[in-house]
């Protein structure tokens, strides 16, 4: 992944723990919040990053406590990137339908196809573990100074 310069990059790792997804839920949405994001796509946001994160603990690291889950927060002038990470060995991507799942209100299921849906890039790479990059363009790009507009 490029690296971009630090006072724009925010990292941080959690415990593959599901009662720790609420801290992530708060720092995507103070991020969106910070670079003026609309309600929807800060919500888009929370939401995919969630889900994306949900995925490492559950499948990547089956909620082993000790292991953490990697998360980048790549703020750009006209976009967000977030990546997540695990030691996972992945998965086949091509098997999550582009299709929305035959019961969308099922507990299980529905994680990728809502990545997908919400964000404007979800690519995954398992090089290393397994490795989700979720892209959220703004429609008013940050300025030089860091404000929006």
């Amino acid at each position: 992944m490029k690296e971009t310069s630090t006072d724009s990059l925010i990292r941080i790792e959690i415990p593959s723990r599901l009662e720790l997804l609420g801290v992530v839920d708060k720092l995507a949405d103070g991020i969106t919040e910070f670079m003026g994001f609309e309600d929807l796509d800060r919500d888009a946001v929370a939401i995919s990053v969630i889900e994306a994160c949900t995925n490492a603990i559950q499948h990547g690291h089956h909620a082993d406590g000790i292991r953490m889950v990697r998360l980048s927060f790549e703020m750009q002038k006209d976009s967000l990137i977030v990546v997540v990470e695990d030691e996972g060995h992945g998965f086949d991507p091509s098997l999550a339908s582009e299709l929305p799942p035959p019961d969308l209100l099922a507990t299980r299921g529905r994680g990728i196809y809502i990545m997908r849906t919400m964000m404007d890039e979800v690519k995954f790479d398992f090089t290393a573990g397994t490795c989700v990059r979720l892209v959220k363009h703004r429609s008013l790009p940050l300025g030089d100074d860091g404000e929006v507009g």
